[in-house]
C-alpha cells in the first residue's frame, strides 16, 4: 500500500538493479495508476 503524500521519484536504474527492482503485472499497474487518479481527482470511469 502507498499513500499518496508517500509518492516520490526515483531514477530509472534503481528499477533495473537495486531495492526496487522486480516486475509488477499489468492489472496491478492498471490497479495503483486508477487510484492514484481517484487521489488526484481524475474521474475515473
Amino acid at each position: 500500500m502507498a499513500k499518496c503524500e508517500q509518492i516520490t521519484t526515483i531514477d530509472k536504474s534503481s528499477l533495473k538493479r537495486g531495492p526496487f527492482a522486480g516486475k509488477i503485472s499489468n492489472g496491478k499497474i492498471r490497479e495503483i495508476e486508477k487510484a492514484i487518479m481517484i487521489a488526484i481527482g481524475v474521474i475515473v470511469m
